[in-house]
């Protein structure tokens, strides 16, 4: 992870303050400044008769959260919300068998911690929620809103489909200026294992091959100039101090949601000095905490399973059994690679404050730092999903083996040491490594959120289900076939000391790859659904038997999609508020 050092850029940051008013009372109110909530409330606030107040848990993002490569840096900070999951089926070879779950804890939510990949998912993934019932929802009713957040910077790679992209809004999207070398030759390895190069934000990432094989390409990152764009650089900073009807309280930490009857009348919140505050709305209220902190909201609100919250010391006020079940999680595993990618030395001369490449990035924003260093994926059906067809593999490409505390402290591997792994060949100072990336994107394992003390405890019940495991072998199988292929030369993986001493180096054996599985694989930080459609929310995201509140973040996806997540959630945060404002009769941007 970097570690920073005074700068002119990380000074620049730091001048940023909430807007705040000492009123009690607004129209709206929405908890949560994520990928959501940042854009309802600044999409609300546009029409100036509209008084919102946003409530953030955290602060602003800190200097360094704007350096894409220290996206790691956050963990575990106060800046992280910091909880954890059981590993469930996996997590064998992870400290105390956990699954750290950072989610950032600031404006900007996780779009100021995440990997900064743009990727909407499958357009067959929201046609499938329409047809469960989720009416609104499919390809060619959210497209609208996946363009009108963005302002995609033109590129001349080619890769984009100019009809399936924004190039007015705020949010800023593009391909890395630069290319390295070693990402050419993940997605020259890809072309030869039968992708397609081409655009998969558009419809081209639907039209897969009969064996599964869909679009390969480097990444789509909200970065601009070298720089993170977080939801809150985009939607907020513009606005904030200058929109007389928007109020931003930071360090505000939601306790429960206000009711008369059925009726949300307003927020119990804590400010920064742990004093009790009561903010009322006269139209709505929209919880847009994420996956984890909205059950939490509702559940601390006496909205949930009546025998968990009696359990729980808290009176019912109504009982929806659905809130905070449903949880699920794309999981990643890290196949470490020897021969591609970038040097240990590379590696800390670009990222080390006092390097010279580092200094270059500072003035141009050009460099490794520029960029998190997940760089590429290809899509993958594994065929193995016993409901869906869809594509439920991402296989990526990490041009790095980033830095032992990735792995020891972010990751929570336990005992990383050359004794179990292969640090030396790994951390090369002359020789490049990189990390195949492999991802579950639809599992079929559903986990849960429930009450603990003043936050909540998270169960995600990884591979609970046997079909995970068999999706996620055909995926890593899939992931050795694109090293393989010529443009890789003689790469070659790095298979952890401690599994290969009892499983051996077979790369074609099963029983080496479900032990890696299980003992390593972890979470990619997409949690969803725990508060989803058709189970708590209708298809406004209205909370079922309630008026005035919904919700309105990843936790609504009736399922996962098959990507990366900041991407949709975006999205429902623009559709949720073009639905507002049609209802209470608001005059938003087009």
């Amino acid at each position: 992870m970097l570690r920073l050092g005074a700068s002119p850029l990380l000074r620049a940051r730091t001048g940023l303050r909430a807007a705040s008013s000492t009123s009690s009372t607004f129209d709206f109110i929405v908890v949560g400044a994520g990928a959501a909530g940042a854009v309802i409330a600044s999409r609300l606030s546009e029409d100036s008769a509209a008084k919102v107040l946003l409530l953030e848990a955290g602060p602003p993002a800190p200097p360094e959260s704007f350096i894409p490569a220290a996206c790691g840096n956050l963990q575990g900070t106060a800046v992280d919300w910091a909880r954890q999951s059981p590993g469930g089926g996996g997590g064998k070879g992870l400290v105390g068998g956990k699954v750290k779950l950072p989610s950032g804890k600031m404006l900007g939510g996780s779009t100021a911690n995440n990997y900064m990949a743009y990727v909407r998912g499958d357009p067959r993934d929201y046609d499938s929620w329409a047809s469960k019932g989720a009416d609104g929802w499919s390809w060619g009713e959210v497209l609208p809103y996946f363009k009108k957040s963005e302002g995609f910077a033109s590129s001349a790679s080619g890769l984009v489909d100019k009809d399936t992209h924004g190039f007015e809004g705020p949010w800023a999207v593009s391909h890395r200026s630069q290319q390295l070398d070693c990402v050419s030759t993940f997605v020259q390895a890809a072309q030869a294992e039968g992708y397609t190069l081409c655009d998969y934000n558009s419809e081209a990432r639907a039209q897969e091959t009969d064996a599964g094989k869909g679009a390969v390409s480097p990444h789509q990152f909200t970065i601009q100039n070298g720089r993170r764009c977080s939801i809150s650089t985009a939607f907020l900073e513009p606005h904030m101090g200058k929109r007389p009807n928007l109020t931003v309280r930071c360090q505000s930490l939601a306790q429960r949601v206000l009711l008369e009857g059925k009726r949300a009348v307003g927020v119990e919140y804590l400010d920064e000095a742990g004093g009790k505050q009561e903010v009322f709305a006269t139209k709505e209220v929209v919880v847009a905490g994420g996956s984890y902190a909205s059950p939490g909201l509702l559940l601390r609100s006496g909205i949930g399973p009546r025998k968990e919250l009696a359990e729980a010391g808290i009176e019912t006020r109504l009982d929806l059994p659905e809130v905070g079940k449903n949880l699920t999680d794309h999981m990643l595993l890290l196949i470490p690679i020897s021969g591609v990618g970038t040097t240990f030395t590379q590696l800390l001369s670009e990222l080390a404050p006092e390097g010279e490449g580092f200094k270059r990035y500072m003035q141009t924003g050009e460099g490794l730092a520029a960029t998190s260093l997940y760089e590429a994926s290809a899509f993958y059906s594994s065929g193995q999903h016993p409901v869906s067809a869809v594509q439920d593999g991402q296989i990526s490409f990490g041009c790095t083996a980033y830095v032992p505390d990735l792995w020891a402290k972010c990751l929570n591997y336990a005992d990383f040491n050359e004794e179990n792994f292969r640090l030396d060949a790994f951390f090369n100072p002359e020789v490049p490594s990189c990390n195949m990336v492999a991802t579950l994107n639809q599992p079929l394992s559903r986990g849960e959120v429930r009450l603990a003390g003043s936050d909540v405890e998270v169960n995600h019940n990884y591979l609970a289900e046997e079909a995970d495991l068999r999706m996620y072998l055909a995926i890593c199988k899939e992931a050795m076939r694109i090293v393989e292929q010529p443009s890789f030369g003689d790469a070659e993986v790095l298979i952890p000391k401690a599994l290969s001493k009892r499983y051996g180096s077979d790369l074609g054996s099963e029983a080496l790859w479900e032990a890696w599985i299980r003992s390593f694989a972890t979470t990619i930080y997409h949690p969803v659904s725990s508060c989803a459609m058709g189970r708590v929310v209708d298809a406004e995201c209205r909370v079922f038997h309630l008026e005035g509140l919904r919700v309105a973040d990843g936790s609504v996806m009736p399922e996962p999609v098959s990507g990366n997540t900041q991407a949709a959630c975006a999205m429902i945060g623009e559709k949720v508020a073009d639905l507002m404002a049609s209802q209470h009769g608001l005059s938003l941007k087009a």
